[in-house]
């Protein structure tokens, strides 16, 4: 059975929380500043794209 968009969009917060995760895990592991600078910009990035996938599959749910 093919997923309609609810169930992709899930799929897409699903894998922006494990990246979430990943990147945390790499903040605790960085040893160049330059890196870590790095890995923050990336983790923001991440925060804010979940944002919105989050609040585009709270749409989708009532619909």
């Amino acid at each position: 059975m093919q997923k309609n968009a609810r169930g992709h969009v899930q799929d897409s917060c699903t894998a922006l929380n494990e990246a979430m995760s990943c990147l945390q895990n790499a903040l605790q592991t960085v040893e160049k500043a330059d890196n870590r600078s790095r890995i923050e910009q990336s983790l923001h990035s991440v925060q804010s794209a979940l944002k919105e996938c989050d609040s585009t599959a709270q749409i989708l749910a009532q619909e």
